[in-house]
C-alpha cells in the first residue's frame, strides 16, 4: 500500500513488515492516515478527552473523605470498586499489552481473571519488599507462578538479577532500571500465563519455563541500552568502545550470527549484552525466530536515531520528523514482548499492535519532560515548538484515533485506554498544579483539553496515592526497593567507572591550578586523556570497605593519579621502552619534544609531593609525614626506579632471565604502584600494623596479576585492543617469554587466588578489591 495512494485505514502491518526498510513505509502511511482523521473529526478528538475527565472525576469522587467513610461501613461497596478497577486494568493490559480486546469469555470470567492479575502485582510487590531485592522477586514469581517453583531457571534468574543489580550503574539503579527490568520481565511472564490461561499444568510449565530467560534478557537489554547507554556521559564508555558495541548489536541482530567475546568491548555493560544475544540465540533461535530479530533491530535503530537526535535536526522538518522512530520504539517494544511470551499471534496482531502504542510515548514524555529537559533529551515536550505540532494535543488524538480507528470504537478499548490513561497523567498532573496550568499558554489547546488540566490541577494532594495501577506500583516498588545497594557488592569496574567522572574533575584540578607555563599543554594531554585512573580508584575501594563514607581528600587521590601518569610518561621514552601509544593515543614523547616531556614528568612528582605534605589539614601531621617518606621509598631507587632498571638491563643484557627475575622486575615495578595505591590511607587512618602487611601482601600479588595479564595480552591481542603497542615485549623479558602461554595464565591465578586469600584475612569488607583482582586477571585490556 501506497503513502501516497489510499490512506483509508491505518497501515495493515505483516510479520513481514517487520524489516526496518518495510516498516517505515507503513509508519508514514499510519502518521499521514492518522494527521488526515484528527484534522478531520474534532469532535470525536473532543468527546474523547471529556471522557478522560470524567474518568478523572470519578476516581477523585472515590477517594473523597465521604466516600472513603461509606467504604468503612458498607464492605461491598469496596469489593466493587476493587473489582471495576481490576477489571478496568485488565481490558487495559488486553488492548495495551496484548493489542486484542478480551474475547467474551474471558469477560465472563473476568473476576477471576482480573484478580489474579492484580494478585501478580500485588505479590511481586510485596516479595521484592519482604527479600529486600532479588530474592524477593523470585520468591514471589514462584508464588504466582506455580509451575516455575524448583525449576532450574528461577536460580538461573536469581543469579542474573543479582549481577546485573551488581553492574548497572549508580545513577542508573538510583534512577529506578531495576525497576524496569521486573516490570518488563513480569509482563512478557504475564503475556505468556494469558496465553496459556486454558492450558494444561505441564504446558503451562513448559511454555513459562522457556520464555522466562528470554523475558529477563529482554528486560535486562532495556536497562543496559535505553538506560546506560544512551544517557551516561562519555567517560562511562568511551566513543570507541560505544561505536564497537554499536556495530556489534547490529551484526548479531542483522545476521543471528556468533560473536566472538575477543570483539566485545572490555566494559561491564557490554559484555552483559553479549551474554543476553547468547540467551536470545538459545532460546529464540535466528533460522524460526528472524521475524524477532527484524523487530528488535527496527526498535534499536529507532532508539539509537531518537537518541543521538539534535534540536537543529528538526529545524526544518519540525517535531514531526521525530515522530516515526517514536512511532516505532514504541510499537515495536510490545511487539517482541509479545513474540518473546506467546505461542503465536494472529494476523492482525502486528497491524493492532505496532498502530496503537505510539499512544504511550506522548504520556511519558508529559510526565518525563523536566527530566528530560535537564538531561538534554530531545522529546515531544522538550522540543520548542514550530508552531507546525502540537504534542499535547496529539497525546488525546492519537488515543482517540485508536479507538476509533485500530479498535473499531469499541467501548471496552475506549474505557480501558482513557480510564487507566487518566490515571497515569493525573499522577504526575495533579502532583504539580501549578506546572500544569502552565500547560495552556504553551500549546494551543482546545476547550476539552484545557478543561482536563483543570480537572487535573484542582485533584487533592490526599487523592494522589491513590491514583495507581498495579502496573505502576510494580515498577515504583521495585526501583523503590532495588534502587539502593551496597556500594561494596558492586562489580568493581562498575564501582570504578562510577567515580570516573570525580576522579577525573580531581586530576584535572591537579594540573590546572598550577601554573606550569611552556608545560602546561603537556600536563593537559598526559592528565586529561582517556585513563582507567585503577590507582586512585584503589584507594576509593579501600576506603569504601573501611567504611570512610565522608569527603576523601583530593589531594591523596591527585598525587596517587599524578605518581603514576609520570612514571608511564618515563616508560614510553625512547631511551626506555620507546612506546608509541599510551591510553589509546599517540605517546607524549611523540607528541611535544622529549626533553619537554622528561620535564613535565619531573614537574609531576614534585607536584604530587607538595599534594602529600597538604594531607596536614586532615590528618595529624606527623602520620602526613611517615606517609611521604613511605611514598618516597616506594618511588626511589630501591623499589620503583629499580624494577625499570631492571627491566631495562634485561633487554639489553645477553645473559639469561628467569621466571623468578621476572617476578621481582614486576614486584618492583608493578606492585609498588598497587601499594602506593592503597598503604597510605591506611597510614592516615592509623590502621594496625598487621592490616598493613595483609594489604601490602594483596598489593604484591595484584601487581604480578596486572603484569602478567599485561604479557598474555601483549602476545595475543591487536594494538587496536589495548590502546598502546602490542608485541612491545616480544623481544624482552617476560613471563609469556620464558614459561610459554600456558604456564603464564597458571602463574597468573596463582597469584590473583593468593591476592583474594589475603583480602579473605582483613577484618573489613574487602569485596572490591577481590573484584579488581578478578579483572586483572581476565581483563582485555
Amino acid at each position: 500500500m501506497s503513502v501516497v495512494a489510499e490512506l483509508l485505514e491505518p497501515f495493515p502491518f505483516r510479520q513481514e513488515d517487520l524489516e526496518h526498510g518495510r516498516l517505515e513505509e507503513g509508519v508514514r502511511h499510519t502518521l499521514a492516515h492518522y494527521a488526515r482523521w484528527r484534522d478531520g473529526n474534532p469532535a470525536a478528538v473532543g468527546s474523547h478527552v471529556e471522557q478522560y475527565t470524567a474518568q478523572l472525576r470519578a476516581i477523585a469522587g472515590r477517594h473523597t473523605p465521604a466516600a472513603a467513610l461509606l467504604r468503612g461501613v458498607h464492605p461491598p461497596r469496596r469489593r466493587r470498586e476493587l473489582r471495576e478497577q481490576a477489571l478496568l486494568e485488565l481490558n487495559y493490559f488486553g488492548v495495551y499489552n496484548l493489542s486484542e480486546v478480551p474475547d467474551p469469555a474471558d469477560v465472563a470470567r473476568g473476576e477471576v481473571l482480573a484478580r489474579a492479575h492484580a494478585r501478580t502485582v500485588r505479590e511481586v510487590v510485596e516479595g521484592i519488599e519482604r527479600g529486600r531485592g532479588v530474592a524477593g522477586v523470585v520468591e514471589s514469581l514462584e508464588r504466582r507462578f506455580p509451575t516455575l517453583r524448583g525449576v532450574p531457571e528461577t536460580r538461573w534468574l536469581a543469579e542474573r538479577l543479582d549481577r546485573l543489580h551488581r553492574t548497572l550503574p549508580e545513577t542508573v539503579v538510583q534512577a529506578g532500571a531495576m525497576g524496569k527490568v521486573v516490570r518488563t520481565l513480569v509482563g512478557v511472564l504475564a503475556i505468556g500465563g494469558y496465553d496459556t490461561r486454558d492450558a494444561g499444568r505441564a504446558a503451562v510449565r513448559e511454555h513459562l519455563t522457556r520464555i522466562l530467560p528470554g523475558a529477563y534478557a529482554y528486560g535486562a537489554a532495556y536497562a543496559v541500552i535505553d538506560d546506560s547507554f544512551q544517557d551516561l556521559p562519555g567517560e562511562h564508555m568511551l566513543p570507541r568502545e560505544r561505536d564497537r558495541l554499536h556495530r556489534l548489536i547490529l551484526r548479531g541482530l542483522s545476521t543471528g550470527g556468533t560473536i566472538d567475546p575477543a570483539e566485545v568491548p572490555d566494559h561491564p555493560l557490554a559484555e552483559e549484552m553479549h551474554d543476553l544475544y547468547g540467551i536470545a540465540l538459545q532460546v529464540y533461535p535466528f533460522g524460526t525466530h528472524r521475524h524477532l530479530y527484524h523487530a528488535a533491530e527496527s526498535m534499536y535503530l529507532a532508539q539509537h536515531r531518537d537518541a543521538a537526535r539534535r534540536p537543529d535536526e528538526l529545524r526544518d522538518g519540525g517535531l514531526e520528523a521525530a515522530y516515526p522512530d517514536i512511532f516505532l520504539k514504541a510499537g515495536l517494544s510490545r511487539v517482541v514482548a509479545n513474540i518473546l511470551g506467546r505461542r503465536r499471534l494472529d494476523d492482525g496482531f502486528y497491524a493492532r499492535c505496532l498502530n496503537t502504542i505510539f499512544l504511550s510515548q506522548f504520556k511519558d514524555d508529559l510526565v518525563d519532560r523536566e527530566e528530560d529537559r535537564q538531561a538534554g533529551r530531545m522529546t515531544p515536550f522538550t522540543h520548542p515548538g514550530d508552531g507546525r505540532t502540537n504534542p499535547l494535543l496529539d497525546l488525546f488524538a492519537y488515543d482517540a484515533y485508536v479507538v476509533e480507528q485500530v479498535y473499531g470504537g469499541d467501548p471496552v478499548a475506549r474505557e480501558a485506554l482513557t480510564g487507566v490513561g487518566a490515571i497515569k497523567l493525573a499522577t504526575h498532573l495533579c502532583a504539580d498544579p501549578q506546572g500544569t496550568l502552565r500547560l495552556l499558554d504553551q500549546y494551543p489547546v482546545t476547550p476539552e483539553i484545557a478543561g482536563f488540566l483543570r480537572t487535573a490541577a484542582g485533584v487533592p494532594r490526599r487523592v494522589l496515592p491513590q491514583l495507581t495501577t498495579a502496573d505502576l506500583r510494580l515498577k515504583r516498588e521495585a526501583a523503590a526497593v532495588m534502587g539502593r545497594r551496597d556500594p561494596n557488592s558492586v562489580d568493581a569496574r562498575t564501582f570504578v567507572l562510577d567515580r570516573l567522572p570525580r576522579i577525573n574533575e580531581i586530576v584535572h584540578n591537579c594540573h590546572a591550578e598550577v601554573n606550569a607555563a611552556e608545560l602546561a599543554p603537556i600536563l593537559a594531554y598526559t592528565m586529561d586523556g582517556p585513563a582507567k585512573r585503577l590507582r586512585p580508584a584503589l584507594t576509593l575501594m579501600l576506603a569504601e570497605g573501611l567504611g570512610v563514607r565522608g569527603d576523601m581528600p583530593e589531594s591523596l587521590l591527585g598525587a596517587i593519579e599524578l605518581f603514576h601518569t609520570a612514571s608511564l610518561i618515563f616508560d614510553d621514552l625512547p631511551a626506555q621502552d620507546d612506546a608509541t601509544l599510551r591510553r589509546g593515543r599517540p605517546a607524549a614523547h611523540t607528541v611535544f619534544d622529549e626533553g619537554s616531556v622528561q620535564l613535565a614528568a619531573i614537574s609531576m612528582l614534585s607536584s604530587g609531593f607538595g599534594m602529600l605534605a597538604r594531607l596536614d589539614r586532615h590528618y595529624p601531621a606527623h602520620r602526613v609525614t611517615d606517609v611521604v617518606a613511605y611514598v618516597g621509598t616506594v618511588l626511589g631507587p630501591q623499589r620503583l626506579c629499580r624494577g625499570q632498571y631492571l627491566d631495562l638491563r634485561y633487554a639489553r643484557d645477553a645473559s639469561p632471565v628467569t621466571g623468578e627475575d621476572i617476578l621481582e622486575m614486576y614486584r618492583l615495578k608493578t606492585s609498588t604502584m598497587v601499594e602506593a595505591a592503597l598503604v597510605p590511607l591506611l597510614m592516615l587512618l592509623d590502621r594496625p600494623r598487621v592490616e598493613i602487611e595483609l594489604v601490602t601482601r594483596y598489593a604484591d600479588h595484584a601487581g604480578i596479576v596486572f603484569q602478567a595479564r599485561d604479557d598474555i595480552l601483549d602476545a595475543t591481542a591487536s594494538s587496536e585492543q589495548l590502546g598502546k603497542d602490542s608485541g612491545n615485549d616480544v623481544g624482552k623479558a617476560n613471563l609469556v617469554r620464558v614459561y610459554g602461554l600456558a604456564q603464564a595464565r597458571r602463574l597468573m591465578e596463582q597469584h590473583r587466588d593468593a591476592a583474594v586469600d589475603s583480602c579473605a584475612a582483613l577484618p573489613f569488607d574487602t569485596r572490591l578489591l577481590q573484584g579488581i583482582v578478578e579483572h586483572f586477571a581476565a581483563r582485555g585490556r
